[in-house]
């Protein structure tokens, strides 16, 4: 990882939540102020807008900077949902991404890092055999001593096999 990456990524994203909660503060006003049907879905796509630019941003800055989280072993299913918004852009526009994993599993023995690489690599070899408007599931489940981790094309195909993600000791 470039070193310069992860110095920036805190900045980066107080910066960023700044300029979010001033886009947010100035749609809830429009939202508040609209007097047509126009102007009210027109706040409103800026509202989804804007919270789809949170997530990608939160996503793609947890590369540089993955989530710390307290005790040992890393929190598995913070990585994977945090890691959606760029599953979206690994289909590409249109395309849907499911992600599935309890809150309560496990801690694994994995650096954040190394599952992040590990999750975006199944993910490009389910897609590549998903249908040209399919999408993608990627799924955590306890498995005993750890988490399975599964990425498959939808509606329905097989992806590459699961992977078992050990458990802290």
């Amino acid at each position: 990882m470039n070193p310069d990456l992860a110095t920036f990524a805190r900045p980066v994203r107080h910066e960023a939540n700044n300029l979010l909660a001033a886009l947010g503060g100035t749609i809830d006003i429009l939202l508040r102020s609209a007097t047509h049907e126009r102007d009210l879905a027109r706040a409103e796509r800026m509202r989804e807008a804007t919270q789809r630019l949170e997530a990608l941003f939160k996503s793609y800055l947890s590369l540089a900077a993955p989530p710390v989280t307290e005790g040992e072993g890393t929190d598995a299913p913070l990585v994977l949902t945090l890691l959606q918004p760029l599953l979206v852009l690994l289909l590409g526009p249109g395309r849907t991404v499911e992600v599935v994993a309890p809150a309560r599993l496990r801690r694994i023995a994995m650096p954040a890092p190394e599952l992040q690489a590990l999750v975006l690599r199944l993910a490009r070899e389910a897609a590549a055999a998903a249908p040209p408007q399919g999408g993608l599931r990627v799924t955590m489940d306890a498995a005993p001593g750890g988490i399975s981790l599964r990425a498959a094309p939808t509606p329905h195909g097989a992806g590459p096999p699961a992977m078992f993600l050990p458990a802290v000791a």
